[in-house]
């Protein structure tokens, strides 16, 4: 049987309308002008041939029998608000949201992507690059930060805790005296670190503790001239990368670069710290397949034998 409903345009101007109780806030809901809202109420008065609204002088009154024809429809608009949310964070084909802070996004989770794509192929994932202040106020599905291990009502996976290590272009290092005493091996880790002091270094702005951490473990007074900051790590392991000085970054930024040779290890001391990088899910979002499924895999992948490549299923 066919339902008798109305246009429903009218029926959004209208309602728009009863509830605000203003054709111009309707109109400003609804993007569009405060005559096209008129024009369509019209249109629902004739449709059901009585009118809605009492025009006065200083706007608009509804009539009692419009008033509850209008709450009916708002209850009905919510319903269906409600459904298509449920309907989008369930449905088959979901799109995954995940922020995280561009180099990681980039070194880390990019290459292991396509083995999780292939596992859920009706699974979309979308990434957005956050800042630390952005990533914590995204509504992203799942968000990745750095910290320690306190995270209340969030559902938290640990990916990987610091692991510092100081890092230059191969040229770089073999101009170095820590370079050449390394490869005779007739210099101590703390020579090569002293050493290391002298060399160009470069830090990311917003972790200038990390250089200062690792001499303290190495034992060697920092450098007195100080270390040239970058506002972006992707820039800092660029640089790297070209020659220009020696970064401390985390390792499993770098595997890769180690394994092609454009980034080689400055001096044997690694930084090892508790915080880390961390998977985080509200309780709203912790409940959905697609948040489900991701942690799952993620479980699976930290499992996964040490020499299985990186980008396995």
């Amino acid at each position: 049987m066919a339902r008798s409903i109305p246009p429903l345009n009218p029926l959004l101007a209208f309602e728009a309308a009863a509830r605000h109780g203003s054709f111009a806030r309707a109109a400003a809901e609804l993007s569009v002008t405060p005559t096209a809202i008129s024009r369509q109420v019209k249109m629902l008065e004739n449709y059901f041939g009585t009118e809605f609204f009492d025009r006065e002088p200083g706007g608009v009154q509804l009539t009692p029998e419009a008033r509850e024809y209008a709450a009916h429809l708002s209850r009905a608009f919510r319903q269906i608000a409600t459904a298509t949310d449920d309907f989008r964070a369930n449905h088959a084909s979901s799109i995954l949201t995940i922020s995280g802070y561009t180099t990681f996004l980039v070194k880390w989770l990019v290459p292991k992507l396509p083995a999780f794509q292939k596992r859920f192929p009706h699974i979309k994932v979308r990434l957005v690059t956050s800042s630390a202040a952005g990533a914590a106020r995204t509504d992203a599905d799942i968000a990745i930060l750095y910290g320690e291990n306190d995270w209340p009502g969030l559902q938290a996976m640990l990916l990987f805790n610091d692991e510092l290590v100081p890092v230059g272009s191969p040229a770089l290092l073999a101009e170095q005296p820590a370079g050449r005493g390394r490869a005779q091996g007739g210099a101590s880790p703390a020579d090569i670190a002293q050493r290391v002091a002298a060399m160009p270094l470069l830090q990311l702005e917003a972790r200038r503790n990390d250089w200062l951490d690792w001499f303290e473990l190495a034992k060697v007074a920092p450098p007195k001239n100080g270390f040239q900051s970058f506002e972006d790590l992707g820039v800092v392991l660029e640089s790297a990368r070209s020659g220009l000085g020696v970064a401390l970054v985390q390792r499993a930024y770098v595997e890769e670069n180690l394994a092609h040779g454009d980034l080689a290890i400055a001096a044997p001391i690694t930084l090892r710290r508790s915080r880390g990088y961390y998977a985080l899910a509200g309780q709203g979002s912790a409940a959905k397949s697609k948040v489900k499924s991701f942690f799952d895999w993620l479980a699976a992948y930290q499992a996964r034998p040490a020499d299985e490549p990186d980008g396995a299923p």
